[in-house]
């Protein structure tokens, strides 16, 4: 006991994770002068002292986690600096917006891929998320440098952690999702995926989210400034916790919601959850994963009804999706998607999409883990779950 409160009070001094010491790296970073952000500052304090007293993290995991909240920093600070000196960039209007949401493990990331075959629709690549600035140009978007930089930070990922990889396509040019970008702000369920933070967790439950969006939409700005297309393409399971911020901030934009079986969901998202959360904590505990993953989807399944109920007005703004039938045809969801929003798919966009469909087929994986290993079944789960596959005609799949 003597020796690990040591050895933690040791991590603590080495590695400090704190907001003065962040921002403090920060100014040094960049030369640049910081102003009080308030919301920005709110965020990160919460998050720390979370991350500082519940996630458990490992040497490695410290040591990733100050490294970062320091980029992320360091990004935003430069951001804001970049806006300031070009107001046009801010003052653009955005493209089209489609957003791809629903539960997880539903085919979100498979679906957005399959979209981003379309040259009409713009997706944000992981390097440009990664490295923003300055921003991207049409002109050498193929060829920029930073996809290699993205690449070399992204191989040691894929050497040092390769379940991860496999659990979640990681690339230089694979588009990324929302959660990244909305981790600009601090306020953002991508933290929750890599760290057990209760405390955070309860307090972004708390917001309405409406700042961080705003933010989100600043951040697409930047990125079409110089490199636009006809419309966005984005997409996270997460936004279903902010439905109602999302429409306040994008009113038109259209929202693909992905349906599938929840125990199938639960079964694929603790597996993949367990990969990633060992990526940075000493222990891990599948009984309380499994737990907390269930009491998670219940949530979304029921935010997802809620909003459907409330906002009949918006049913032109939405189209439901099954898993299943995404999966037994891609392409065929991807026309029925367009048709519904008034897109058209050309012959040559289609035959990229059957290419990537059909390599993609190929490399499919059953998952790691059974809902046994998570002390889950059919026993527990939520009456909210037959309502939810009642309401979206939703097919059971087997375990």
């Amino acid at each position: 006991m003597f020796f690990s409160t040591l050895l933690e009070s040791i991590k603590r001094k080495l590695i400090p994770l704190d907001f003065n010491s962040l921002l403090a790296a920060t100014i040094r970073g960049t030369g640049l002068k910081y102003s009080s952000d308030q919301q920005c500052e709110e965020a990160i304090q919460v998050l720390i002292d979370s991350c500082n007293r519940e996630a458990g993290l490992s040497l490695i995991g410290r040591i990733a986690a100050r490294q970062h909240l320091l980029e992320l920093l360091v990004t935003r600070l430069r951001l804001i600096d970049c806006w300031q000196r070009t107001p046009e960039i801010l003052g653009q209007t955005i493209l089209p917006q489609i957003f791809i949401t629903g539960v997880p493990k539903s085919g979100s990331t498979f679906l957005h891929r399959l979209l981003a075959h379309d040259l009409n629709n713009r997706v944000p690549r992981m390097w440009e998320v990664m490295f923003p600035l300055p921003a991207p140009m049409n002109v050498t978007f193929a060829s920029d440098p930073r996809i290699k930089k993205a690449d070399n930070r992204l191989r040691w990922l894929r050497w040092s952690h390769p379940a991860l990889v496999k659990a979640h396509p990681i690339g230089a040019l694979i588009p990324h999702e929302c959660g990244a970008i909305l981790g600009y702000s601090f306020e953002s369920n991508v933290f929750l995926d890599m760290f057990s933070i209760p405390s955070y967790e309860v307090w972004l439950r708390s917001r309405d989210m409406v700042s961080a969006y705003q933010f989100h939409l600043s951040f697409l700005k930047h990125l079409q400034w110089l490199c636009p297309a006809e419309r966005w393409v984005l997409k996270s399971s997460d936004h279903v916790h902010a439905l109602k911020s999302l429409m306040q901030v994008y009113p038109e934009s259209k929202i693909v919601f992905l349906h599938r079986d929840p125990l199938k969901v639960l079964q694929a998202a603790s597996s993949q959850m367990t990969i990633l959360k060992r990526t940075f904590s000493r222990r891990i505990n599948l009984r309380q994963l499994g737990a907390y993953e269930t009491r998670n989807l219940n949530d979304k399944v029921k935010k997802i009804m809620e909003f459907r109920e409330n906002h009949f007005d918006l049913e032109d703004h939405f189209m439901d999706v099954r898993y299943l039938d995404l999966a037994s045809d891609p392409v065929g969801t991807v026309r029925t998607i367009y048709d519904r929003f008034g897109f058209n798919l050309s012959v040559e966009d289609e035959s990229r999409m059957k290419a990537f469909a059909t390599f993609e087929r190929n490399k499919r994986r059953p998952d790691k883990f059974s809902l046994a290993d998570f002390t889950l079944g059919r026993e527990q789960q939520s009456p909210d779950f037959d309502l939810y596959c009642e309401r979206f005609h939703v097919g059971r799949e087997a375990l």
